[in-house]
């Protein structure tokens, strides 16, 4: 997405859900929304490299060079996406300080 975007700055592959979980903004999926998945082809434990069959609820970070969690958006209704402008305000603060 870095090269595709043309970014300027790092972006989260969340391998095996280690940074979402430790956020605690994991939720395991039933047993009837994985079926649903494989049917549609979409195998989460390949996918993920993890067998838990987890997902992160829709989340963006801003985080300063620091470690210091600048901003937040999350919202568990996966249909809703927060606008981008709030993220792009503030990756701006941070990259001008």
């Amino acid at each position: 997405m870095v090269e595709a975007q043309k970014l300027t700055f790092p972006i989260l592959w969340d391998e095996k859900s280690k940074v979402s979980t430790a956020f605690g903004i994991t939720h395991s999926l039933p047993e009837d929304l994985k079926q649903v998945y494989l049917g549609f082809g979409n195998d989460l434990a390949e996918r993920n490299g993890d067998p838990a069959w987890v997902l992160p609820v829709p989340s963006r970070f801003v985080i300063d060079t620091q470690g210091i969690v600048r901003s937040v958006e999350a919202d568990p209704d996966y249909t809703h996406r927060p606008p981008v402008e709030g993220t792009l305000a503030a990756l701006k603060k941070v990259v001008e300080g």
